[in-house]
C-alpha cells in the first residue's frame, strides 16, 4: 500500500498596521493569495481607533504583522502582547521607511519567502525588515 505524501504548507495572514499604506496590503494580497495566504490593512479588520495591544490580542500564530512603528517594538506592553499571542512582527528599517510606497512593497515581496520561513520556524518574534537583501535583525 502506497502512502500519500501530505503537504504541510503554512498558510499565513499578513496584517499591515495603520502606519502602512493600505495599497501595499492590497497589492501584496494579489500576489500571496495565489499561494493561499491573505493580506489585510488593519483598518479593514478593526476599528481605526483600536489600540495596538487590543489588535495584537485578537491575533494568533497564523499572523505576520508588518509596521513602520519601530518604536512600538521597544514598548514593553506591545512586545509582551506580540510574544504572548505568538505573532511574528516585522518592522521596516529606518532606511526602508523613507522609501517610496512601491519600493517598500518591493522590499516586502523580496523578503516574502524568508518571512514565511521565519513564521514557520519561530513561535513568535520581532524583527527589523531591511531595505536590502541583508538578514533580518532581531529586535
Amino acid at each position: 500500500m502506497a502512502l500519500k505524501k501530505v503537504s504541510m504548507r503554512l498558510m499565513v495572514k499578513i496584517l499591515f498596521d495603520h502606519n502602512m499604506p493600505p495599497c501595499i496590503a492590497k497589492a501584496v494580497h494579489e500576489i500571496v493569495s495565489v499561494q493561499g495566504h491573505d493580506s489585510f490593512a488593519l483598518r479593514d479588520l478593526f476599528p481605526t481607533n483600536i489600540s495596538d495591544i487590543d489588535y495584537f490580542n485578537a491575533l494568533d500564530r497564523d499572523w505576520i504583522v508588518i509596521s513602520k512603528d519601530l518604536q512600538n517594538s521597544k514598548k514593553k506592553a506591545e512586545r509582551t502582547a506580540i510574544l504572548q499571542n505568538n505573532i511574528v512582527a516585522f518592522y521596516l528599517s529606518p532606511a526602508l521607511r523613507k522609501k517610496r510606497v512601491n519600493e517598500q512593497a518591493a522590499s516586502i515581496l523580496w523578503h516574502w519567502s524568508r518571512m514565511l520561513e521565519q513564521r514557520k520556524n519561530m513561535l513568535n518574534g520581532l524583527f527589523q525588515l531591511p531595505e536590502n537583501k541583508s538578514q533580518f535583525r532581531s529586535l
